[in-house]
């Protein structure tokens, strides 16, 4: 007897959208985010029953999220242009909503990227002293290498056999914890030189980057170029961080990785 493939529907809540340029060839957010993570589920050789995964696109810039979460098995929180700090209507609703989600509905994994990495940090942590705010150190561009914490690298060690996770990266903010913030099951993924805090960790409950995984380079590099214009960067700290964003990466790792997460037991199934 065949055994049906689960089915897991994700939530995506668009923070932000792509430019006329990305929207014409990726389209929006939720989705990069679905070929992202159905190409992670084709791709990988140790899933036994692929998954088929369902994703729905919400615009919570303008406070529209899924009328009933019954049927909801995850929620992605997707970057922004916004900074999770900002006294804005729309990232107080999301706050709030992200922190009822994680205390009312235990089997209902979270995942962000990036602001929805900060975000969620801020929702859950910042009344146990999280810090989210601009980094001093200035912006993280282009491709790096996480050094991935050993708690990360133990759970998924098939995937992270040196350790080491490359993404593409475009952020001006950062999270900060104190020690003792986490839960005991929790740990942040790894570091940078220039960024301590690269996401969080928690089994069948939280997983977070603060990379861009969903971000191929063409992406990246549109994206570089429409800060840039934006924030008035030099010309050569642009091309410098183009030229970066040129760079292999391991979005793939990092697709299979949160393919993995999703698949993981819920609190309620432990």
């Amino acid at each position: 007897m065949a055994i049906d493939s689960p089915v897991i529907n994700v939530a995506v809540l668009n923070c932000g959208y792509t430019s006329p340029v990305i929207e014409k060839e990726r389209g929006q957010y939720h989705d990069i985010f679905r070929v992202l993570l159905r190409d992670a589920v084709h791709r990988s050789s140790s899933l036994t029953n692929k998954p088929n995964l369902h994703l729905e696109g919400w615009d919570v810039v303008n406070q529209k999220y899924p009328l009933c979460l019954d049927r909801v098995d995850a929620i992605i929180v997707t970057g922004s242009p916004n900074s999770a700090y900002q006294p804005l209507e729309w990232i107080y609703v999301l706050q709030h909503y992200v922190s009822r989600v994680y205390i009312e509905r235990p089997h209902i994994k979270l995942y962000g990227s990036c602001f929805g990495h900060q975000i969620i940090c801020k929702a859950l942590f910042e009344d146990h002293g999280a810090i989210i705010q601009k980094d001093p150190a200035g912006y993280e561009l282009g491709v790096h290498a996480i050094d991935v914490s050993e708690e990360f690298a133990s759970r998924f060690a098939k995937l992270l056999p040196t350790k080491s996770l490359r993404l593409q990266f475009l952020h001006g903010d950062h999270v900060i914890l104190p020690p003792s913030v986490l839960p005991e099951d929790a740990c942040v993924i790894g570091s940078t030189p220039h960024c301590a805090n690269q996401g969080i960790y928690q089994p069948g409950r939280l997983l977070t980057y603060q990379g861009h995984p969903e971000f191929d380079q063409f992406i990246e590099m549109e994206c570089l170029k429409l800060v840039s214009a934006r924030v008035g960067w030099p010309a050569k700290f642009t091309e410098e961080a183009i030229t970066s964003a040129a760079t292999m990466d391991d979005a793939a790792i990092a697709a299979e990785i949160i393919v993995s997460f999703l698949l993981e037991p819920t609190v309620a199934e432990q």
